[in-house]
């Protein structure tokens, strides 16, 4: 168990968010469930659950309308929620440059 612990401290929380699995959000006890299974507990606000949650529903929209009009991705600097998922796993959730 503890050398599953020490894997998963290398990994960026905001890593395990985005692209984990399911977020699963205790609104009542607080906290984030990740994995279908349930797999990673985290005690954190709850909106960061729902922040995380519509970020990820905003990345799929785009991806499917990509593919609906058969064209690529924005994919760039310039694309808002690119760089929001970008900002979150490289600086962890701080604010700043």
């Amino acid at each position: 168990m503890s050398q599953i612990r020490f894997l998963l401290l290398q990994v960026p929380l905001y890593a395990l968010l985005l692209f984990g699995g399911q977020v699963t959000i205790n609104h009542i006890k607080g906290g984030i469930t990740v994995g279908s299974r349930g797999w990673i507990r985290m005690r954190a606000w709850s909106r960061i659950g729902v922040l995380v949650n519509q970020l990820r529903l905003l990345l799929d929209a785009q991806l499917q309308e990509s593919i609906e009009h058969a064209e690529i991705a924005d994919i760039g600097k310039d694309n808002p929620v690119v760089q929001a998922m970008l900002d979150l796993i490289t600086k962890d959730g701080l604010a700043g440059t």
